[in-house]
């Protein structure tokens, strides 16, 4: 992916609640993110956008939340998400 796609306008927040936990990362888009849409995170790690929150109530230096879960539904670890540049935290 070229430089300027990766580092698109658009701040979003990917969000993933798990039975283990909820894993966040900041991510820039390119274009505005829909329920449905695929992000590719690595070269098999896909993860589909579930929801879609706009806006910023001050707690996020964001411009979207997006929930969403991993690609095929399959059970990810921890050493998964760390992996993708996710890190453990709480999303109210």
């Amino acid at each position: 992916m070229s430089k300027s796609l990766a580092e698109g306008p658009i701040r979003a927040l990917l969000v993933a609640p798990t039975l283990q936990g909820t894993w966040l990362r900041e991510l820039r888009l390119p274009i505005p993110p829909f329920p449905g849409l695929g992000i590719r995170l690595d070269v098999y790690d896909v993860v589909n956008v579930d929801q879609v929150l706009v806006g910023d109530d001050g707690r996020w230096d964001i411009d979207v939340t997006c929930i969403v879960s991993r690609d095929g539904n399959d059970q990810a670890t921890e050493e998964d998400w760390l992996r993708l540049g996710f890190e453990s935290g709480v999303y109210i």
